[in-house]
């Protein structure tokens, strides 16, 4: 089974080519484009689109996607924002996934959102404070398949810097550790600079139930977000088979 590390290199790897084919999203988009930071928590679907397709999605038909038509019915109890559903038709690459950008193709040619987190981290050592997050969190379900298959979920991670050829912009962060790993009362050591991620280890298993699931996101200190949320899967599990995917009710959240 592939790992979680062959998924990051090759969703860096994909996502440069993918966003320049790939164009979907709500026809309203410019309608939800918002003034100014990002304040408090929020729907990722009311800033972001799913508009960079991975992996054998941006091979144009291997990935439908449907926003807010043919999602998991009923949806989760309180359920915010979009609904989706990906149509997963295995190919070459035998993976695929979605990446939630803004805006809409970006892969750091032009800024992210700024964000004005909730949650008060304190000094970042260089006369400034640290804001952030609790976690993101999520739903998932798939059709039921033979095998449950593996999500692997993610925030962060698009960095224009490091492209070809290069672009200006990155999400942005501070990560937080302590001095002494042994003692998480021990004084703050921060890392600040282009290398926001965050995301899951790969274990997670889809079954035909609604799931929740959440990234932690309790020791970063937030400014500005390209990538807001992604996911990829893999065909390992049930070979050749049509994957059929839903997604709904990502939120950033300070709880």
């Amino acid at each position: 089974m592939p790992t979680h590390s062959f998924f990051i290199a090759k969703i860096t790897a994909a996502l440069a080519c993918s966003l320049a084919l790939v164009a979907c999203g709500p026809p309203d988009e410019a309608s939800r484009t918002k003034a100014g930071p990002i304040v408090g928590p929020f729907v990722v679907s009311d800033f972001f689109t799913p508009s960079g397709l991975m992996g054998d999605g941006a091979v144009p038909g291997r990935v439908s996607e449907g926003i807010d038509e043919n999602c998991k019915q009923p949806r989760p109890a309180g359920a915010q924002g979009d609904c989706y559903h990906f149509l997963y038709h295995i190919g070459d690459v035998k993976w695929a996934g979605a990446f939630w950008v803004y805006p809409s193709n970006s892969w750091g040619s032009v800024p992210g959102r700024a964000l004005a987190p909730p949650l008060d981290l304190g000094p970042d050592g260089m006369g400034g404070e640290l804001h952030g997050y609790k976690r993101v969190r999520f739903w998932a379900a798939v059709d039921v398949m033979p095998t449950p298959p593996i999500l692997h979920y993610f925030v962060g991670g698009i960095d224009g810097t490091v492209a070809s050829p290069p672009r200006p912009y990155a999400d942005k962060g501070c990560q937080i550790f302590p001095a002494d790993p042994t003692d998480p009362t021990s004084m703050r050591q921060v890392f600040c600079g282009t290398g926001f991620r965050e995301g899951d280890a790969g274990n997670s298993y889809l079954t035909g139930q609604w799931q929740q699931f959440s990234i932690p996101l309790d020791r970063w200190g937030l400014t500005s977000v390209i990538g807001a949320f992604g996911f990829s899967i893999n065909d390992t599990e049930n070979p050749g088979q049509t994957l059929s995917i839903y997604i709904d009710d990502i939120v950033w959240d300070a709880q």
